[in-house]
């Protein structure tokens, strides 16, 4: 029954665009998902080092270093 549905032109497109569009937003879901971690390491990691920054400028002030 499936391959004499897919002799006939008019059914057969609606398995393969089903199969395009399926394939399509799973490509897409893994480029967002990849998106987002890479968005929240470079934040983290931006993140870590504005605090080590402020906690050199504040050692520096407590210290009184001359640069």
């Amino acid at each position: 029954m499936f391959s004499r549905s897919l002799r006939c032109e008019k059914g057969s497109i609606y398995p393969v665009s089903a199969v395009f569009f399926l394939s399509a937003l799973i490509l897409m879901s893994h480029a967002v998902t990849v998106y987002i971690i890479q968005y929240k390491t470079y934040d983290s990691l931006e993140n870590l080092h504005r605090h080590a920054t402020i906690q050199l400028l504040k050692e520096i002030a407590q210290h009184k270093i001359p640069e």
